[in-house]
């Protein structure tokens, strides 16, 4: 089986699934001439025309939801084996994350990519009833009723795609992008999609560079409505793909290994890609990806892997990568069966993953093995920790908050605080 790649119209190349099974990528030459400075991804450089091995393959797995539940509930409805990327990006990868585009080769695949675009109105009543499907079931990404506009989001969290038009929410279809992203929040986390936008919008007032995202109620349901990072409007309003990947790709991991226990890149590999492949340029990526490790440490974010960074390249053929906005930024602080002494992060600092095992003297070794500043390093800790409480009541201060879910969010103020005088103390100690 044969999947041609596309970004923003121009043919990238071809992936290949050979007899023995395995998948190859082929560059198109003329995308390797006229492409620009973008590459498909880091892992795949485009100075090589064909690459094997693992990469191809782990690209493929990394735009998938990496579930395996949904993966076999596409696969059913499809008539494809769920541990076939190929077979199903070619039912779901024409609106996946980033400028690539995926379809089958044997489709006449230059007329599905250039053919008729277009959106579906949905209703309030449709998505509430989609929401509600979806905290029943969280296999349930596509929603039942659907015919067209089909996705494919990396993630284990359940979520499904929306288009925002002058007349409301829509589900796009065809070759038409979509522009945000609805997730009702991890099954078994109640409120856990409040904590998501309250953690981003701390992030965001404590000056990081973040996605923008709302609760939105949608009847009786709510959820977390993220804007694309990956979408942008030319001068016509038409929504245009902005390519990206996340460091699972850029690395050439597969999804499994996301997190660095469990082999993945951590703080001084993600760092170390941007200084080869950038040079002095990175001088200004290379400090905003740590200090979204160090919020995640000061807010007890406790699932920032390799697939929650990425890189996002500009509208242009000629524009760099740089470090994306941050998303699925999410505290643990409100939630004490996670926040304990057990709890862990995804990243290492100083070899050390367990919370209450971090001290700045292990912030200072990743910051210097990274060729950060240590001294810079610990200040900006110091900041974040000092202002984390105060960003959150102002997070909640933006909401119309009632019963449980003001509850709920004083309960994450007061966990920010008591972890603020914790972290200062330690701050504070450690010289």
């Amino acid at each position: 089986m044969r999947l041609t790649a596309y970004m923003n119209g121009l043919r990238v190349g071809w992936f290949d699934q050979l007899k023995a099974g395995a998948i190859v990528l082929e560059y198109d030459r003329t995308w390797q001439e006229k492409g620009g400075r973008r590459e498909l991804s880091l892992s795949l450089p485009k100075s090589r025309r064909q690459h094997s091995g693992s990469e191809p393959v782990n690209y493929l797995w990394n735009l998938l939801p990496d579930n395996d539940k949904v993966l076999e509930r596409w696969g059913t409805k499809f008539g494809v084996s769920s541990r076939n990327p190929l077979k199903l990006l070619a039912h779901v990868g024409l609106d996946a994350a980033g400028a690539v585009q995926l379809v089958d080769s044997e489709a006449h695949d230059e007329a599905v990519l250039h053919g008729e675009g277009g959106w579906t109105p949905i209703t309030d009543a449709e998505i509430a009833a989609h929401l509600r499907e979806l905290r029943a079931d969280p296999a349930a990404w596509v929603n039942t009723q659907q015919r067209e506009g089909y996705f494919s989001l990396p993630g284990a969290q359940g979520k499904f795609t929306l288009l925002a038009t002058a007349d409301g929410w829509a589900t796009p279809k065809g070759v038409t992008a979509s522009t945000h992203i609805v997730k009702p929040g991890i099954n078994g986390l109640d409120r856990s999609d409040l904590s998501e936008h309250l953690t981003m919008r701390a992030a965001a007032l404590l000056g990081l560079h973040v996605a923008e995202s709302r609760v939105i109620h949608f009847e009786d349901q709510s959820a977390i409505v993220i804007t694309r990072f990956d979408r942008a409007s030319d001068a016509g309003g038409t929504v245009v793909r902005l390519h990206q990947e996340d460091f699972a790709q850029a690395t050439g991991t597969h999804p499994s290994a996301k997190y660095q226990n469990e082999g993945g890149p951590g703080i001084a590999t993600m760092g170390k890609l941007m200084w080869d492949y950038f040079g002095r340029v990175a001088g200004k990526d290379v400090p905003r990806f740590f200090e979204a490790t160090l919020f995640n440490w000061a807010s007890l974010g406790t699932d920032a892997h390799a697939k929650n960074y990425a890189l996002r390249y500009g509208p242009g053929r000629t524009a760099r990568p740089e470090f994306a906005p941050l998303y699925d930024l999410g505290s643990a602080l409100a939630f004490p069966d996670i926040n304990n002494r057990d709890a862990k992060l995804a990243m290492s600092f100083g070899g050390h993953y367990r919370g209450n095992e971090i001290r700045p003297r292990h912030i200072r070794v990743e910051a210097k093995g990274i060729g950060l500043d240590d001294v810079w390093a610990t200040d900006r800790a110091r900041q974040l920790v000092v202002g984390l409480p105060s960003a959150f009541s102002a997070a909640v201060a933006e909401l119309s908050l009632k019963d449980e879910d003001a509850a709920f969010a004083a309960r994450l103020v007061d966990e920010a605080a008591q972890r603020t005088g914790v972290l200062l103390k330690e701050l504070d100690s450690d010289i």
